[in-house]
């Protein structure tokens, strides 16, 4: 298990989640930070906003999944189950600007 990796929590009735707490957590504690995410309707349009970002294929999804970048939650790594893959790097990008933009750390 590692950072910006993509599980199944059931914290979120299965949904999938992506861990964002730094690599020393990960490793060394039983909790983690992740993000939820929301499994898209095929056929519904999307576009995602300031504080969303968007998943698919290139990260291990099999749909497009909507990430709620505003939103921290700590679970419990043991309650991750199923990796589904990894976030991209351009994605990783993405999320953690609109991290600190949702959440408006510091100001900023």
């Amino acid at each position: 298990m590692k950072p910006w990796e993509v599980w199944d929590s059931p914290l979120f009735g299965g949904h999938p989640c992506v861990i964002v707490s730094n690599g020393k957590r990960v490793e060394w504690k039983n909790k983690v930070v992740v993000l939820k995410c929301t499994t898209l309707r095929p056929g519904v349009p999307y576009q995602p906003d300031e504080l969303h970002t968007t998943l698919d294929q290139e990260d291990g999804l099999s749909t497009t999944t909507r990430c709620e970048c505003d939103l921290l939650f700590t679970v419990a790594k043991s309650d991750l189950k199923n990796r589904r893959g990894e976030v991209s790097l351009e994605r990783r990008r993405d999320i953690s600007r609109k991290i600190i933009q949702g959440l408006a750390i510091a100001g900023l």
